[in-house]
């Protein structure tokens, strides 16, 4: 019971400190200067955010030990922008701004509230995923400067953080600069040496000591160290200070915080982005598989409820959910008990406010960007490639230079580009081959396929694949201008675009076709369009391809088709094809002159079949093997909702079912006739008694049924080696 009771204690007053003294931080952060009548408030406000953070998602969250945190990327973000928004409100008085601030961060923290359900429920949570690693991380570098700017700009009292280089030549600004630097670079080695959690408590805790105790030692009060600004300028009368939701909507200039969307948008991604890697981050460490989409939801609510309140957003944090995992503290209780310790906090608020020394918030901010700056953009140089960590350094000096929505422009820009350049070095041509490799799944007579090996290369097959555009069409139009102007190949008289394999396509990709056709007609090669989808075609068909007037550009449902249609035109013309009606001449073709060919064909039984006939029926016993002597029949299988599927087509000179004599067994498929056809059959009982009382004669016929098997294997070895190139 003990143990159970002091772990989850031991861990939400680990993790209530650490997020008590950045939302102090943040709050300075948010209002520096003459904003600083609001730090009590802003704190509170803080808190309470901090308190409906870890309440909510400690009761919803999928993985139950999760200790939800305000996070600072949103904050560095939106405070740039605040400060440049309420920079231009001269006319407004000082309540105006602070309502200001707090309107921004309520709206902010709902939009990503919003966001992060909505994404949720829809489960699009892996969308967010799809920006470049790099682009990432250049967003997050660059938040970590946000935060070291705006600690200059909090120590400077000035909008400018380039006014801080002033603050050098000032005593009382030397006092609040290099105390803040020390306790930042303090805090960083501090950390690096030790992972104990105690170790930034503390060192904050002693900080504030020593800070305290040195004000004693030179005699300097409190007020003298407000008047220097070596402490905030709010009033330490111990109340709990809140701002109503009502008189933030009644004074805030709305004008100023629409012209913050931009800022926004970029916090909602980045919350967004951030959520997920520490959800990531947290399978790879617990070795859990957690829901994406729940989490986003359960963050959702939790951040809606925030912003409400006029909070700022937040999410899992993942060193202190992974610190409750090493302590072995399981189960909700350390959430809820990081809840209970800010809500202590928040009870005196402003006296925590108006006692934190400002190099302390200041010196904060500054671990927290350096943090981040050595994370995303100093380790990441040795896990990213030279090109891609360059990406991350540009966009760190956009933001540093011009701004954060400067950087997030070439962010963006820079994800299309990469998104393009990657996209388009897949390979967009799946596979190229000719007539003489691929064919269809038509068996011919030995004669038509000698013919089919020596004029295939007249038959041209291209199968593309994936998304078709701008950047990745080009190089289809090369690979068949390359092949109209190859001479040292037979001319061309086919071309075959196979697109089974494609998603879409752009304009450009489409006007490629139209262009891919005017090339081949000028040629005299007929193109031939396969799996063509209806949408593709109609994109086709508005970029100027009409396929009903155009003869040189035909369609086909399938490749199969369209190849069966190319080598029936090839095959047309050829004599020896036509004379293939008789069966002797396709046992010449086969084995070649032989005197007992003719002894062969009548030890067959001759069949004259009409169409609609079964040849064979799937499920008889393998008895029998014939050749086609004339005309055309279909193997096909009956498919469980009775429609029957083609599987190949055998025309004059085929040999069917020699595979399953040798092997025996039941028939797999049906054989019908499509055309009126003369068949010739030899049962395996005749076959038995040639092996007996005629063994020349036999012998012959194994050797048609050898030709014939390897035909069929030479083919399936080009298709095998095809499919590996």
């Amino acid at each position: 019971m003990l143990k159970r009771t002091l772990g989850p204690a031991m861990v939400g007053l680990i993790a209530g400190i650490d997020n008590l003294g950045a939302s102090l931080a943040f709050a300075a952060l948010l209002f520096p200067g003459a904003l600083s009548a609001g730090l009590g408030m802003g704190v509170g406000v803080l808190l309470l955010s901090g308190v409906i953070l870890a309440l909510v998602i400690a009761l919803r969250s999928s993985n139950p030990n999760t200790i939800a945190m305000v996070q600072e990327t949103s904050i560095a973000i939106l405070a740039s922008s605040i400060v440049g928004v309420t920079a231009t409100m001269t006319a407004s008085s000082n309540d105006q701004r602070i309502a200001t601030v707090f309107a921004v961060l309520g709206t902010s923290t709902v939009l990503t509230g919003a966001c992060f359900w909505l994404f949720g429920t829809l489960r699009l949570g892996g969308l967010v995923r799809f920006l470049p690693y790099p682009v990432v991380a250049g967003f997050l570098a660059g938040s970590g400067w946000l935060l070291i700017e705006g600690a200059a700009v909090m120590l400077s009292g000035s909008h400018q953080a380039s006014a801080l280089f002033s603050t050098l030549a000032d005593p009382l600004g030397l006092a609040k600069l290099l105390p803040a630097g020390l306790f930042a670079v303090a805090l960083l080695l501090a950390l690096r040496r030790s992972t104990n959690p105690l170790i930034a408590p503390l060192v904050m805790v002693g900080a504030g000591g020593v800070f305290y105790a040195l004000l004693a030692a030179g005699d300097i009060s409190t007020d003298q160290a407000r008047a220097w600004s070596w402490l905030p300028t709010t009033p330490a009368d111990g109340t709990i200070a809140l701002p109503s939701p009502v008189w933030v909507v009644q004074n805030a200039d709305w004008r100023a915080v629409l012209a913050t969307t931009p800022a926004m948008a970029s916090a909602v991604i980045l919350s967004m982005i951030g959520l997920l890697l520490n959800s990531s981050g947290l399978e790879l460490s617990s070795g859990r598989d957690l829901d994406a989409n729940a989490e986003l939801r359960s963050s959702g609510l939790a951040n809606l409820l925030s912003g409400l309140v006029g909070g700022t957003s937040g999410f899992v944090g993942l060193g202190m959910t992974l610190l409750a995992d090493k302590l072995g503290v399981h189960g909700r209780a350390a959430g809820m008990a990081t809840a209970c310790v800010l809500a202590i906090g928040l009870l005196c608020a402003p006296l925590l406010a108006a006692l934190m020394p400002t190099f302390l918030a200041a010196g904060l901010m500054v671990f927290l960007g350096l943090e981040l700056l050595l994370e995303w953009l100093v380790a990441s140089r040795r896990q990213l490639p030279r090109r891609e960590w360059l990406v991350v350094a540009a966009i760190l000096l956009a933001i540093m230079l011009v701004g954060f929505l400067a950087g997030l422009a070439l962010g963006l820009a820079i994800s299309v580009v990469m998104f393009v350049y990657t996209y388009s070095r897949l390979p967009v041509v799946r596979m190229v081959a000719t007539g003489t490799e691929l064919r269809s799944s038509v068996d011919r007579s030995t004669v038509a396929i000698q013919r089919l090996n020596t004029q295939g290369q007249r038959i041209h097959v291209l199968q593309l694949q994936g998304y078709l555009f701008f950047g990745t069409v080009e190089r289809v139009v090369s690979e068949v201008r390359e092949r109209l102007q190859a001479l040292s190949e037979r001319p061309l008289q086919f071309l075959l675009l196979d697109l089974r394999a494609v998603s879409g396509a752009d304009s450009a990709a489409t006007a490629s076709f139209l262009k891919i056709c005017t090339m081949a007609d000028a040629e005299g090669v007929t193109v031939i369009f396969s799996h063509l989808s209806p949408e593709l075609r109609l994109a086709v068909e508005r970029a100027g391809l009409a396929f009903a007037s155009h003869s040189g550009c035909q369609l086909a449902p399938d490749l199969d088709h369209a190849l069966e249609a190319c080598e029936e035109a090839l095959l047309q013309d050829d004599t020896s094809a036509g004379s293939t009606s008789e069966v002797l001449r396709h046992l010449e073709g086969a084995l070649g002159p032989h005197p007992r060919l003719p002894d062969l064909v009548a030890a067959m039984d001759k069949l004259t079949l009409p169409p609609g006939a079964d040849l064979i029926r799937a499920g008889e016993s393998a008895d029998d093997v014939y050749v086609l002597g004339h005309g055309r029949v279909k193997v096909q299988i009956t498919l469980p909702n009775g429609r029957p599927l083609r599987l190949r087509t055998m025309t004059s000179g085929a040999v069917v079912g020699e595979i399953a004599l040798y092997l025996g067994g039941k028939r797999t498929a049906d054989v019908v006739v499509e055309t009126p056809s003369t068949i010739f059959r030899l049962g395996r009982g005749r076959l038995e008694h040639l092996e007996k009382s005629d063994s020349e004669l036999a012998l012959l016929f194994h050797r048609l049924l050898a030709v014939t098997l390897s035909e069929k294997l030479v083919l399936a070895n080009r298709l095998i080696q095809l499919a590996q190139n």
